[in-house]
């Protein structure tokens, strides 16, 4: 047996990405069909549901109350070669949650990886395009409250930078003759 691929195999089976084939060895086919392979997949998922709550709460509580965490999450456990230390789950999640094919979900990740990696240190200035006044999505989402009404749809933009004061500023992109709306994140 090639251990590798025995490796590989197991991996598989816990992401739940590897299909058993007829001529698997009897110890895969067992590993396949126990109650501890249920019991491991959902040990990770809790694990990572701990860790992102914690890391990464703007994307995660907009996921939730999106009812689009769990998919989400397991398309991500699925995906992505996970490390196991936590300081670096949270910016691997927020990457792959900021390709999201909801565009919302997609501006909070990105917005919140942004914000992560200038309080880090980070010189780079980055720019998060919004199809909504974000202000009132942010403080919903950072308090924890529900959203108070439908937010204005719009161009906007968040530049996330330590130039910044509070790191953010959010810019409403109107047209290049009128005048700029702008937030700075107090």
């Amino acid at each position: 047996m090639d251990l590798a691929v025995h490796q590989r195999k197991l991996l598989g089976l816990i992401r739940d990405t590897y299909q058993v084939h007829p001529d698997d060895d009897a110890y895969i086919h067992g590993v396949a069909h126990s109650k501890d392979l249920k019991e491991a997949r959902r040990n990770v998922f809790m694990w990572r549901i701990f860790v992102l709550e914690r890391t990464a709460p703007l994307t995660f509580t907009y996921l939730k109350r999106r009812h689009l965490l769990e998919a989400a999450l397991s398309t991500f456990i699925q995906q992505e070669n996970i490390s196991p230390f936590r300081e670096t789950q949270a910016p691997a999640f927020l990457e792959a949650m900021g390709h999201h094919t909801d565009r919302l979900v997609a501006s909070v990740a990105q917005f919140e990886l942004a914000l992560m990696k200038v309080k880090q240190g980070a010189p780079e200035t980055h720019v998060v395009t919004w199809d909504i006044e974000p202000h009132a999505l942010l403080k919903s989402l950072v308090t924890d409250l529900p959203l108070e009404g439908v937010p204005r749809e719009g161009n906007y933009q968040i530049i996330v930078s330590r130039d910044v004061p509070s790191h953010f500023q959010i810019v409403s992109i109107e047209t290049a003759d009128e005048n700029r709306n702008t937030y700075r994140g107090d």
